[in-house]
């Protein structure tokens, strides 16, 4: 699963406190403490090219599109 970063930067400080500030952690894994330091992640994700942000882990992920998707293991 994955967030649109321009989506999430359209968004209203209000509907981005109720939401998504609970979704994300900084690079300490620890949850943001404001808006203001999503919004700034978030422009920083952009300056990095990635159009989309993963949430949570994922070994096959595109910032342009997302997860390109898993091998499913098959159970016999």
């Amino acid at each position: 699963m994955c967030y649109s970063v321009r989506g999430l930067l359209r968004k209203s400080n209000r509907d981005l406190e109720k939401c998504e500030l609970k979704c994300f952690l900084d690079s300490d894994r620890k949850h943001l403490a404001s808006v203001s330091t999503l919004r700034r992640v978030l422009i920083d994700e952009l300056a990095k090219g990635h159009e989309v942000i993963t949430i949570g882990d994922c070994d096959n992920f595109d910032y342009q599109t997302g997860c390109k998707g898993h091998d499913e293991e098959v159970k016999e």
